[in-house]
């Protein structure tokens, strides 16, 4: 007979009277998702999922220094104050330009899989056998 041995614990969370980011709960945890959907890259690289293609690179360009972060840094070595003026520069930029905050990353990436597939699919025959013996 084989024993196991488990610890067992109990965690008990008490959420702070005055949350330490001062912004809507959507707008912080759409930040915090975009900056840790990359994990183990840059956090500029995750940033860059808050806005649109047209656009993104000056944007994300723009929090970033807004928000006096490294660019270099990665997600896990973010402080809260770090986090603190993501949010609160990503939400001025959202007052700025409400299409920000609806602005859906994973959505954009769906829509161009479909239209390349459209496309595909209306190519001519010819031009796809052709892709295929290449």
């Amino acid at each position: 007979m084989h024993v196991v041995k488990v610890d067992v614990a109990v965690v008990h969370f008490t959420p702070l009277v005055q949350p330490k980011i001062q912004q809507p709960f959507a707008l912080v945890e759409k930040v915090v998702r975009s900056v840790f959907q990359f994990r183990r890259k840059y956090c500029f690289r995750g940033i860059e999922t808050l806005f649109p293609e047209s656009g993104r690179l000056k944007r994300t360009e723009q929090l970033m220094m807004t928000a006096n972060v490294d660019p270099t840094l990665r997600p896990f070595q973010l402080s809260m104050s770090h986090f603190r003026n993501l949010c609160n520069t990503y939400r001025k930029m959202c007052d700025e330009d409400p299409s920000l905050f609806v602005y859906n990353y994973r959505e954009e990436l769906r829509q161009k899989k479909m239209r390349r597939n459209l496309l595909k699919s209306t190519s001519e025959p010819d031009e796809i056998e052709e892709e295929d013996q290449l």
